[in-house]
């Protein structure tokens, strides 16, 4: 099977620059911390909020990912901290903490989204 015909894009994963990786890197970070409190306080709704966030960094990795993915990542972000609010900002330091790091998450996502939408139109 050569590189092109493959479902993973790791031959492209050189040409990445910071920013990618940097996404990557807030994604496993949220993943860990859900994951974390989601095992440590028996809470399955944060493994599930781990668990899809680690299956979008899969995704990440494979010639399924389009820079509209971007957007429902920001969507993905965005629900869960208003239902985070919604639902008594429980584990209110850990919250802060993945808030933050998924503010970072949004910010990557938009940028990412914007760069990779201009060069499909260059």
């Amino acid at each position: 099977m050569n590189a092109r015909s493959s479902v993973l894009r790791f031959n492209e994963v050189g040409d990445w620059t910071w920013v990618y990786w940097l996404g990557v890197a807030l994604s496993v970070a949220i993943a860990a911390v859900n994951l974390s409190v989601g095992i440590v306080a028996s809470e399955p709704a944060l493994f599930v909020v781990g668990c899809s966030f680690l299956l979008g960094v899969g995704l990440f990795f494979t010639r399924l990912w389009s820079p509209v993915l971007y957007l429902l990542g920001v969507l993905h972000v965005g629900v869960l901290g208003v239902l985070w609010v919604l639902s008594g900002m429980g584990f209110l330091a850990v919250g802060l903490l993945n808030g933050g790091l998924s503010l970072a998450l949004v910010a990557v996502a938009m940028y990412l989204f914007v760069q990779e939408e201009r060069q499909a139109t260059e």
